[in-house]
């Protein structure tokens, strides 16, 4: 297939690299900074190592797109609004267009190309770390990749489904957006860590590691509470197992959507020591938009959601505002609907509805 890979960060080369191997042709585009020279990626996949050549690396978003298969957007959460206004004017109908993972970014981009299938991951489908410029570690990758889009039923998706498997083999097709957005575990995971461990990330900065030093028994039971609301949420919603617990990960279980030694691969590749702040990823990404959306419509559904109620409190007065009006929630969304919304997303967005 001909596949256009967005973005420059961890996921994009992991997505340029994994691809390329698979025999797909790879047409890797970012907006501003510099791509790899010539295309070339060094990389380490577990005991593999290597290096790969995409067929195109290119500042021009239509010469990346046109033509395509299927088009992978490992970006974050808040950067798919500015990437959606631009992909928006680009797309062909029938194109499939796939955000690893995507907090339903999959409503937010069937909303401007009703004709696109929008598909999401609730997950991420490699764990991998930039090392250099041109190199990128994957010590992990996916074992089982939940995915839904927006349609979640009918040609349009089938077909969208189809080319996805194609490139992401252990693939597992849910409902439709909705459930795979549920399904995320960076919402769950990342806003327990920031808000438990604020005061050391702004006193200790870089000598403070917030996945080995702050991941403490109390955050983590902070964490348990947390999923327990996500999975609350997607009962009442009527999504049907798997609810993809965050303990199968912890305990190692075949059942989680990563394979059971990736903590210890995590560990081992002793790369996860990581620069956070208030302006990181994880606040923007995770508690801005995803948490945002899960508390949101536990709200409208009527689903007690106070551990992660209380989490934005606590930073929305850390950041000076109402993350509940700034973040993805139904004033973005543009429906306050709940069967609205589900019906939307199984079955996608007429032009009038848009």
């Amino acid at each position: 297939m001909i596949v256009a890979v967005l973005g420059g960060g961890n996921g994009s080369h992991a997505t340029a690299v994994d691809l390329t191997l698979r025999g797909h042709e790879v047409r890797w585009w970012r907006r501003r900074a510099p791509l790899p020279p010539g295309g070339r990626v060094r990389y380490v996949a577990g005991e593999t190592r290597g290096e790969i050549t995409v067929a195109l690396a290119t500042n021009d978003l239509d010469a990346a797109v046109a033509g395509s298969d299927l088009v992978i957007a490992p970006v974050p959460a808040s950067a798919q609004r500015e990437l959606l206004d631009a992909l928006a004017a680009v797309l062909e109908p029938g194109q499939a267009v796939a955000f690893t993972p995507g907090t339903f970014g999959t409503w937010l981009g069937a909303r401007l190309r009703p004709d696109v299938a929008f598909l999401e991951t609730g997950t991420l489908p490699y764990l991998a770390r930039v090392t250099a410029p041109g190199e990128v570690s994957i010590p992990v990758t996916a074992g089982r990749l939940p995915v839904g889009s927006v349609p979640g039923t009918g040609p349009l998706a089938d077909e969208a489904h189809a080319r996805f498997a194609a490139a992401f083999p252990t693939a597992v097709r849910v409902r439709d957006g909705l459930d795979a957005a549920l399904a995320n575990w960076g919402p769950v995971i990342h806003p327990p860590l920031i808000v438990h461990n604020l005061g050391a990330i702004e006193s200790f900065g870089d000598r403070f590691d917030i996945h080995a030093d702050g991941t403490s028994p109390s955050v983590l039971a902070t964490t348990r509470a947390l999923d327990a609301e996500r999975v609350a949420l997607r009962e009442r919603l009527g999504f049907g197992e798997p609810h993809w617990p965050l303990l199968d990960y912890h305990l190692g279980k075949d059942t989680s959507m990563y394979p059971p030694d990736a903590k210890a691969r995590l560990l081992a590749s002793n790369l996860w020591r990581e620069s956070v702040h208030i302006d990181h990823r994880y606040v923007h990404e995770d508690i801005r938009c995803g948490l945002v959306l899960n508390v949101e419509l536990a709200r409208l559904a009527g689903v007690p959601a106070p551990t992660g109620a209380a989490i934005l409190a606590l930073m929305g007065a850390a950041l000076g505002e109402d993350l509940a009006a700034s973040g993805r929630g139904p004033d973005l969304l543009g429906t306050r609907d709940l069967d609205e919304l589900r019906r939307l997303a199984r079955e996608g967005m007429a032009t009038s509805e848009r």
